[in-house]
């Protein structure tokens, strides 16, 4: 009797055990499916975002874009992504070129139908930061093409200088200038400080001088620069920050 009832035991802790394995394997087997769902769902997006930012942009290089969070299914359901990091090379628009841009927008809106059609006619973001590098080849570039006669670089650590040539009461002066660089609204400004290199300028013609040597730089290509927050030269161009609020991307 003791015997039998040890056997039934034992076969009894074996079932136990099978079932706990069972268990555990589908257990396993959701955990993947759902990683894997998550994981082809947030590549989705990411292709998707980068392709309404290459439209909008007209990049060469698709923008490099990596949404954020550890569970992804909920933002994709719920349409509404709470973070988006983006890099982009070669923004260009016109005659202006942006060499890099890295971005990090809030609450970028694709909803769950537009991701399964691949459907990018329009992108809303709540907010946006990013910070767009030009160099001066590029800022040169753009004042060559926009007919200025001027060229901008660096002087001292933290300083910038323009050099250029401008009629001035019938005759024609090459000068160089100490530049400030600031910010209007989604253009940078640039404008001289003191001159050098011209002998015996009177006020007026400082005046007029510091008209032609004045120039912006309105930041279109940017699909996110609603305003600049920060302007700063560095040893080969200058970084601008960026940022905007409720942004709509169509293309």
């Amino acid at each position: 009797m003791t015997s039998l009832l040890g056997r039934i035991g034992a076969a009894s802790r074996r079932q136990g055990r099978r079932g706990a394995a069972i268990a555990a394997g589908i257990l396993l087997g959701i955990v993947l499916l759902l990683w894997g769902a998550d994981l082809l769902a947030r590549r989705a997006a990411e292709g998707l975002v980068a392709q309404a930012l290459q439209e909008h942009t007209g990049t060469v290089e698709e923008p490099a874009v990596t949404v954020r969070g550890a569970f992804f299914l909920p933002q994709v359901l719920r349409g509404r992504y709470d973070e988006v990091e983006i890099a982009m090379e070669d923004v260009s628009s016109g005659p202006l070129r942006i060499q890099s841009v890295e971005a990090r927008l809030g609450d970028v809106y694709l909803s769950f139908h537009d991701l399964l059609h691949g459907n990018t006619d329009r992108l809303l973001i709540a907010g946006t930061e990013a910070e767009a590098f030009l160099s001066y080849d590029d800022l040169n570039r753009y004042l060559d093409l926009s007919g200025r006669p001027l060229a901008l670089d660096a002087a001292d650590p933290g300083e910038l200088q323009v050099t250029g040539s401008a009629d001035l009461l019938g005759r024609r002066v090459e000068a160089t200038a100490d530049v400030e660089l600031g910010a209007d609204g989604g253009a940078l400004v640039v404008e001289p400080r003191e001159f050098g290199g011209v002998p015996g300028l009177s006020g007026v013609s400082e005046l007029l001088l510091g008209e032609r040597f004045s120039f912006r730089v309105p930041l279109d290509p940017l699909p996110f620069a609603q305003r600049i927050t920060d302007v700063r030269p560095v040893d080969d161009g200058v970084l601008v920050d960026v940022a905007g609020d409720w942004v709509v991307l169509e293309p």
